[in-house]
């Protein structure tokens, strides 16, 4: 895989899930302390599965189609659930709290 082309994935990923976390309302500066502890059960649980996935599903796409993809996320303002039909939506593992989908 180009470097080009896995830096794409990579800053995909990092968009999506800033918007996920946005979208949750985890991103609330006057609850820092709440958030940050949402953020990290988030990436405890799912952040490695969730790149793990995108970076073998993406490899054979096109840089071009990459770009349309990191588009969507940076104008729309939605995560990949939202962009990606039939995304897979990393579900809460169990006894792990209030975590996303």
């Amino acid at each position: 895989m180009s470097r080009i082309k896995a830096d794409l994935i990579c800053e995909i990923i990092r968009k999506s899930q800033t918007n996920y976390f946005e979208k949750q309302g985890w991103s609330d500066p006057g609850k820092p302390e709440i958030s940050e502890q949402f953020v990290l059960e988030w990436v405890k649980n799912h952040a490695k599965q969730y790149r793990e996935y995108y970076v073998a599903q993406w490899q054979m796409y096109s840089t071009t189609r990459l770009g349309e993809i990191l588009k969507a996320l940076t104008e729309s303002g939605k995560d990949l659930t939202d962009v990606i039909h039939r995304a897979p939506q990393f579900a809460e593992k169990p006894n792990s709290g209030p975590v996303p989908r």
